[in-house]
């Protein structure tokens, strides 16, 4: 039910465990909900009535908390985030999509299916990159770690996904592709161990613990997706000085069949807005051949311009590594990706189950 007290609850950062703070801080943000969305939310109180918190929401669920522990993970989807309160419905193991991965544990399955599993990761090298308060030895390694060459290579753009933090476990085993390249994951060549070199530090540990679970987010969902015979790898990667670009790679059994890989590249930043490009790769008869199509998206003007006076360089530039340019396209930001301004939703929201 709707909390209809004088005292409304507080934002996600003043929850304290295993309670909830119900003191007089300010009511969280109004959020915006997708019909479909699947939403992560861990019990943080089972008396005097269930509550659950997302990243952004406080839930009080019309359930029997008699079924649930502290701490526990659930997910929830969003059946009609026009409603007032929306309208949710918790999900059970036999309702998500079939899974080896998501019926081993309800962490696991949190992990899966948490939407933008890499925002948090995204957010924290935004301020730290820029701003630091880190300890200087450690922002150093930092700063030294998110760097590419002025003019990165085929081989460096290869190691920055192996620095990613996504193969952390393979890099001790010589034989492995990243074990050869880079050698065992350590803090000045691999995200993952940098977090975890980070976590030790006094006054660090919870912030940095939701980073760690960003990248098991990623890790989760590549090896979900190779036990399904697809491949789906996202991962973080530095671009200019104090940048990066959101980078998904993915192929269906279809597209397996076909040899064709799609690739979207995502940034967010003040200089250039918000960029997105897209990338279909098809392999040609030998494995040095392959065609490319390519679309380019933007919520400023300066793209289209740029991108029609460039093509033949970009030709030029991807031929030299057996690409054939196929098409280019540029456009707008669709209304769908570019949407910022939320829907007016309650803070606490009544789940209906």
């Amino acid at each position: 039910m709707i909390d209809k007290g004088s005292q409304p609850l507080a934002p996600s950062s003043g929850v304290a465990r295993p309670g909830v703070n119900l003191g007089n801080g300010p009511i969280l943000p109004s959020i915006t909900l997708i019909k479909g969305q699947i939403i992560e939310g861990v019990v943080v109180q089972l008396q005097p009535r269930l509550l659950v918190e997302t990243s952004s929401s406080i839930f009080s669920a019309a359930i029997s908390s008699a079924a649930y522990t502290l701490g526990e993970r659930l997910l929830f989807k969003v059946l009609d985030p026009d409603l007032r309160p929306p309208r949710l419905e918790l999900l059970r193991s036999g309702q998500l999509p079939d899974s080896l991965l998501a019926q081993q544990s309800a962490y696991l399955r949190s992990l899966l299916y948490r939407p933008n599993g890499l925002a948090p990761l995204q957010q924290w090298l935004s301020s730290y990159l820029s701003n630091t308060n880190l300890p200087s030895a450690l922002a150093a390694l930092l700063q030294e770690f998110w760097q590419l060459p002025s003019a990165p290579k085929a081989l460096d753009i290869q190691k920055a996904l192996l620095m990613s933090g996504l193969f952390s476990e393979s890099r001790g085993k010589a034989k492995t592709l990243a074990g050869a390249m880079m050698g065992p994951a350590k803090a000045y060549n691999d995200l993952k161990a940098l977090l975890q070199l980070l976590a030790l530090e006094e006054g660090l540990e919870q912030q940095v613990k939701p980073l760690l679970e960003a990248l098991h987010s990623s890790q989760i969902k590549s090896l979900d997706a190779l036990l399904n015979s697809q491949l789906y790898y996202q991962w973080l990667m530095p671009w200019f000085e104090q940048q990066h670009l959101l980078i998904t790679l993915q192929q269906n059994q279809q597209q397996r069949s076909q040899k064709q890989w799609s690739i979207s590249l995502a940034h967010q930043g003040p200089e250039l807005g918000t960029l997105h490009i897209n990338l279909l790769l098809t392999q040609g008869i030998t494995a040095r051949e392959a065609t490319a199509s390519l679309h380019f998206a933007s919520d400023t003007s300066w793209l289209a311009p740029l991108v029609n006076s460039s093509k033949h360089q970009l030709h030029s530039a991807l031929q030299l590594h057996g690409i054939q340019l196929q098409q280019v396209s540029v456009g707008p930001i669709a209304e769908t990706e570019g949407k910022t301004n939320p829907k007016t939703a309650h803070t606490i929201l009544d789940v209906h189950v």
